[in-house]
């Protein structure tokens, strides 16, 4: 598995929906974590970056400069922050892997 860091900027707000894109993040895998507002992390041996982009490229409006932003990026076990005791046990779970993914 790997995983993997999604954090967004919403810029264009007419008529958006977080809870859409929030489906979507949890589609994914099912195994994710949203220790941070707009940002979330998901652990997945099925998708690259690119694929995860691909799927939530239709919950946003990207159009140049002034449009949504988003970034994927791939972690590895190596972090720290401040956040709840709930997220750090999903970080720190055994069923978590920082392998290579297969792809």
């Amino acid at each position: 598995m790997a995983v993997y860091m999604i954090t967004y900027d919403i810029k264009v707000v007419d008529n958006f929906e977080y809870q859409s894109l929030y489906e979507a993040i949890k589609g994914i895998s099912g195994v994710y974590c949203h220790p941070v507002e707009s940002v979330w992390f998901v652990d997945t041996i099925r998708f690259s970056e690119t694929d995860i982009m691909n799927k939530l490229k239709p919950f946003l409006t990207l159009r140049g400069h002034d449009g949504d932003r988003i970034l994927i990026n791939r972690c590895t076990d190596d972090n720290a922050g401040w956040y709840s005791s709930k997220d750090i046990d999903w970080f720190n779970s055994p069923t978590r892997t920082w392998a290579n993914p297969p792809y």
